[in-house]
């Protein structure tokens, strides 16, 4: 067959104008280190733990990785990032089955962010309230923690940036970089508050907790401990610092070749210093045993941002901080949506998904991965309130999914580095290799994952949506297969080339 009949068509039709700051936010939203300051790390805190020096091992892992993102979005820089690679490294049914089953944990993850959104909604509103004695906010939050409300609010919020992106790509990356700018600018500004209420921030912080139901509490454990810290480390990097790979997977669509070489590392120092500088300032307002004692038994309602709003002194800075907790939420939906699309077209342009999903608008849009993506997310928003708020968090354990994945992207690293003489992603593929090893270990046997119960034993809910994610991801591409090998058509020979831009 010849090569020009391997794909699709012979040019994907996506449009080179995703600019530095546009394809920088799509990784720190990717990132996501605001919610790392709110209730996604630091309510599973041990005593002896300290978060800054869990955040710098977290990092200085994650540069080896870095570093093989980097290597591969500047050598081969397609629509699809490293389910590319693995799938012309590897072999292309390793490719879709992780990919897809990724895009599919992801959709869930995604679902569950659209439906929890309402409770970062519902703490601001909660918080604001209180203080400012506002029995209808609060009233308010409470409503809209309803799953019905949740589900309305999550799929309304979705449609609208999915709408967004389909009627101009450029848009949608264009939204990227407002919630982007929003979120860290708030962030700043929190930190601001926190800082400059550091003589009281004890007594204030404790009012706040009062008022919002906890119990102030005391620390008596040790000032440090290697092993408490250690613990904090697969949560920074199972939630936060491995997820580097929206950049690469629009790679295509970005202008310039410094964007393409410096966007993974610049965007991984920013959710560095942006998540350092936050437990930072906690630390050294409060101090390390009055912020720990409040985490280990107020980890739910004592966060960076519940603090700042706490300190903030009048109501409109008190909204400025809360709505820029709200704008974390939004922003992570917003980067999942050109993400989810990209990675599905990639796919599709392979020839393993309908050909159909592979269609561009005129201002390149990808139209129908975006309706895919609005339909399966608003299906699984309709899961979460069939089976329930608290069982639908069991789908946050599919977190082991990912671990996978970033495995296998190692091995891509050191088969690519073994075959093409590329001495230095060897060992660099090993460590990451090695480190992603434990951490699949890890999400798959720590309970605070999800994907096991406290008795060891596998959550039911978990359990059959991994193995049935992977199940439906091998049906896929067996029957992508056959179905193409009756037309004339041999994957294989397509997982041989390199798609066109």
């Amino acid at each position: 067959m010849e090569k020009s009949h391997l794909f699709v068509r012979e040019s994907s039709g996506l449009i080179k104008q995703v600019n530095f700051l546009d394809v920088i936010m799509l990784n720190i939203g990717n990132m996501s280190a605001g919610l790392a300051l709110f209730t996604s790390i630091t309510p599973y805190v041990q005593p002896g733990s300290n978060l800054l020096i869990a955040t710098l091992i977290g990092f200085l892992f994650a540069l080896p990785q870095a570093y093989i993102y980097t290597y591969f979005v500047t050598k081969i820089p397609r629509t699809g990032g490293d389910y590319v690679w693995i799938s012309r490294i590897l072999n292309g049914g390793i490719g879709t089955v992780m990919a897809l089953s990724l895009m599919i944990e992801s959709l869930a993850y995604f679902a569950l962010t659209a439906f929890f959104a309402s409770s970062a909604i519902q703490t601001v509103f909660s918080e604001i309230g209180t203080i400012n004695s506002n029995q209808g906010l609060i009233n308010l939050g409470s409503i809209l923690t309803q799953p019905i409300y949740s589900f309305i609010l999550g799929f309304v919020i979705f449609a609208i940036i999915i709408t967004i992106n389909i009627v101009r790509a450029k848009w949608g990356y264009s939204l990227i970089s407002i919630l982007g700018i929003v979120s860290l600018s708030t962030t700043i500004i929190a930190m601001g508050v926190i800082l400059a209420n550091t003589s009281d921030f004890v007594t204030k912080s404790s009012e706040v907790i009062s008022a919002l139901g906890g119990s102030v509490a005391s620390y008596s454990g040790p000032s440090f401990s290697w092993g408490a810290t250690l613990f904090m480390l697969p949560f920074l990097a199972l939630y936060t610092f491995p997820w580097m790979q929206a950049g690469p997977a629009i790679a295509a669509e970005i202008k310039g070749k410094n964007s393409l070489k410096y966007n993974v590392f610049i965007s991984l120092i920013l959710t560095f210093i942006i998540v350092t500088a936050g437990y930072g300032v906690m630390y050294y307002a409060g101090g390390y045993n009055f912020v720990t004692a409040q985490y280990i038994n107020n980890g739910f309602i004592f966060t960076f941002w519940t603090a700042a709003i706490g300190l903030a002194g009048n109501e409109i800075l008190q909204w400025i901080i809360g709505i820029g907790l709200i704008t974390w939420e939004v922003f992570i939906l917003a980067y999942g949506a050109i993400v989810f699309s990209r990675y599905i077209f990639a796919m599709a342009f392979d020839r393993v998904l309908p050909s159909v999903l592979t269609n561009v608008t005129k201002n390149g849009s990808p139209i129908f991965t975006h309706l895919l993506d609005l339909f399966a997310t608003g299906f699984f928003l309709g899961v979460i309130v069939f089976i329930g708020s608290q069982n639908a968090l069991a789908l946050y354990g599919a977190t082991v999914l990912g671990a996978l994945y970033f495995l296998i992207v190692s091995i891509a690293g050191i088969v690519h580095g073994i075959k093409n003489n590329v001495t230095q992603l060897v060992p660099i593929g090993v460590i990451t290799a090695g480190y992603f090893s434990y951490l699949t270990y890890v999400s798959a046997t720590n309970p605070d994952f999800g994907f096991v119960n406290s008795n060891g034993a596998p959550n039911p809910i978990t359990l059959a949506f991994v193995i049935g994610t992977l199940v439906f991801s091998i049906v896929v591409f067996v029957v992508s297969y056959l179905y193409n090998k009756k037309k004339g058509i041999d994957l294989n020979m397509i997982y041989k080339e390199i798609p066109p831009e």
